[in-house]
């Protein structure tokens, strides 16, 4: 009778701890799943700050791309420009050396312009992009040696202006070789143009 006594208490004992146990264990991961799911909530709104502020300094960065981009197509535009004003167009009659300065002034500018652009921003382009910038730029160099040559083969500026005037076999060979450069040269603007259309994101229409 007392082992019957003992056994029952014993059981019904044993029953109640297994339950506040069951208890116990249930709301503690109950509050430890709450727990996660607060620092997930947490850690997914940090996240979302993280890539919205990723993707506004991503769209910071593509603009200021695009910004160089189009400033190196008006300094490269500026320099075809003072080319073809140099060999094909008449200095004025009226004022000569100075229409002849500003023709070399505004050459010079385009020149700076565009080299100084390219090398503060080669960390914007691709290895492709930037070859072929330098492609461009080389033949640049070699136009702008050529002139110095010429112009510096004559004493004073007013022969120098005769022979723009003449045009002397000097100039004729000068002219012919800055047309084979300046060709080069648009035919690496096609190519790089084409990368910087896929670069922005721009259709091209065939």
């Amino acid at each position: 009778m007392i082992y019957k006594q003992f056994f029952e208490i014993f059981g019904g004992i044993s029953f109640g701890g297994i339950s506040a146990f069951v208890l116990i264990k249930y709301f503690s991961q109950k509050i430890f799943e709450n727990y996660m799911l607060k620092k997930i909530e947490t850690h997914k709104s940090e996240l979302e700050k993280l890539n919205i502020s990723h993707q506004i300094k991503f769209s910071s960065l593509h603009v200021q791309r695009a910004e160089i981009i189009k400033n190196l197509y008006d300094y490269l535009y500026d320099y075809k420009l003072a080319i073809l004003d140099f060999f094909d167009d008449k200095l004025d009659d009226q004022k000569p050396k100075e229409h002849l300065q500003y023709k070399l002034d505004q050459w010079t500018k385009a020149v700076i312009d565009f080299g100084n652009t390219f090398h503060r921003n080669k960390y914007f382009f691709s290895i492709q992009d930037s070859e072929l910038m330098n492609a461009i730029h080389n033949e640049m160099g070699k136009i702008n040696r050529g002139t110095k040559g010429f112009l510096s083969s004559y004493n004073i500026v007013d022969e120098q202006i005769n022979a723009i005037n003449d045009k002397t076999p000097k100039f004729l060979n000068l002219k012919a070789e800055s047309d084979q450069l300046l060709n080069k040269i648009l035919d690496l603007e096609k190519e790089l143009e084409s990368q910087f259309r896929n670069l922005l994101g721009v259709e091209i229409n065939h």
